[in-house]
Parts: C-alpha cells; sequence; structure tokens
C-alpha cells in the first residue's frame, strides 16, 4: 500500500546541513499495523509528514498503491474551541466542500466507531483529554482513509488512560482494518498493538520485529512468555542515549 525507496530528508547548507533521513526503505501493506520506534530527534516525526505530504522528501520517493488515501492524528488533539465535537469531526470534509448531510452522516458514524456519539454536542473544554483524543481520531476516520497515519497520539495521557486507549484503538483496528502507522517510544504500547515493529536510529530503519503475539490482545497478554522475549529483544536493540553516563556497577547501588 506504501512503498519507500532510497529516502533521505536533511534540512539547511554547507555547515548549517542536518541529515535527518538517509536511504530509508520501507513498506506497508494493506490492514498491517506497523510501529516505528526511537528516541526523540531520530526522525520519526519527518518520516510521517513526508508520507502525509506535508514536506517533500530531498531524495528518493514515495508510492501508494492505487493513490490510497491518507489521515493524521498528531500527539495532541488540535481541536477548535469554538466547534462542538461532532463540527470538530466534520471540519476536514467541510473544507472539501462536501455536503452538510453528508458529513453530518460521516461525522456521527465516526464518534460512533470510537464510543463518543453521545458526546456530539460537546466543546473541547467539556472532554477529558482521552474524550480529546478520541474526537481527534474520529476526525481522521472521518474521511474513511485507507491509512491512519499516529503520531505518538497517546504519549500525554496517564499510564491507565493510556493503557485503555491502546485497547479501544486495538478494537477500532480489529473493526475497521484500517493500515496503521503509528510512533510511540514505549515499548509495551508497541508490542500490544502491533504486528510489526521497526527502529529508527540515526535516520534510518535499523532493526525489524515481527510481533508473533497471539491476537486478539488482551491484558493478559503482556504476561504471555513471547511478549516479555520480545521486550527484551527491542530493547536491547535499542541504542543508549549519547549524552547520558552509565553508572558503574558500585555507582548503582544503593548507598
Amino acid at each position: 500500500m506504501i512503498k519507500v525507496n532510497n529516502l533521505g530528508m536533511h534540512f539547511g547548507r554547507g555547515r548549517g546541513h542536518t541529515q535527518v533521513l538517509k536511504d530509508i526503505n520501507f513498506h506497508l501493506a494493506p490492514g498491517e499495523f506497523v510501529t516505528i520506534i526511537g528516541r526523540s530527534g531520530s526522525g520519526k516525526s519527518t518520516f510521517l509528514d513526508i508520507l502525509m505530504g506535508l514536506v517533500q522528501p530531498s531524495e528518493g520517493t514515495v508510492e501508494r498503491t492505487n493513490r490510497a488515501s491518507m489521515s493524521y492524528v498528531f500527539q495532541k488533539p488540535a481541536l477548535l474551541p469554538w466547534r462542538n465535537v461532532l463540527r470538530n469531526v466534520y471540519l476536514p470534509l467541510q473544507v472539501r466542500g462536501v455536503r452538510r448531510a453528508d458529513r453530518l452522516k460521516a461525522g456521527m458514524d465516526a464518534l460512533r466507531k470510537v464510543g463518543l456519539s453521545y458526546a456530539a454536542h460537546l466543546f473541547p473544554f467539556q472532554l477529558s483529554g482521552g474524550m480529546a483524543q478520541r474526537v481527534a481520531i474520529a476526525r481522521a476516520l472521518a474521511e474513511d482513509p485507507d491509512i491512519l497515519l499516529m503520531d505518538e497520539p497517546f504519549s500525554a495521557l496517564d499510564p491507565i488512560l493510556r493503557e485503555n486507549m491502546n485497547f479501544n484503538l486495538l478494537s477500532l483496528w480489529q473493526r475497521t482494518q484500517k493500515t496503521i502507522l503509528f510512533v510511540t517510544h514505549s515499548i509495551e504500547e508497541a508490542l500490544i498493538l502491533s504486528d510489526r515493529i521497526v527502529i529508527l536510529e540515526g535516520g534510518r530503519f535499523v532493526q525489524s520485529f515481527e510481533v508473533d503475539i497471539e491476537r486478539p490482545r488482551t491484558y493478559e497478554s503482556f504476561q504471555d512468555p513471547r511478549f516479555s522475549e520480545l521486550y527484551r529483544q527491542i530493547r536491547n536493540a535499542l541504542p543508549h542515549q549519547p549524552n547520558l553516563p552509565r553508572l558503574a556497577p558500585e555507582e548503582e547501588e544503593d548507598p
């Protein structure tokens, strides 16, 4: 559905030149849930921006099968405070000139998919953090995209709510079979959601892991021995932050 060939991205020229992505080759199959993990500054958001067409790469190409449509869920919901939930959800359709009756129907259908049809009349200030993020997901779904790009959408939520949102997203993916490319810093989140995890480091995809944990996944999946084994493998594959010192063994002990 998406194929990336020899992608590169740099900013600036001369001594101010910064290489963000280089020699990226990547594919995303229909119905697949793939997660990108990488430390801050590794190029994850830039890669999604390029796929979405928000910026043009310096080198390489991005191919989409049959002009597959995409929607983007950002880290923050970015809801317009003067529009109620339903009007926020159908805003992209309104911008595209979709008829009012059609955008109302699409907006309500999207809200039902995220379990928020009852909140259509509410305004953003009346929503919890989890509700606001579900509205942002509904806004992306209202356009009925083939591919959903999600850039750390739950990172600002507390751990319990974040875990609940993970399972809500899993349920939504299982019902709709959308193709999803997800970005996170959390190994646990990546493992519970994904078919495949790729590690982005130094502007390149350096390693890929097939997540062969049985579906459907539940809270019991965290106790699966395969979950623990994959967690260990991915944690070992992730680079250590170079500007943080490592403590010697004797320094790690309690005083």
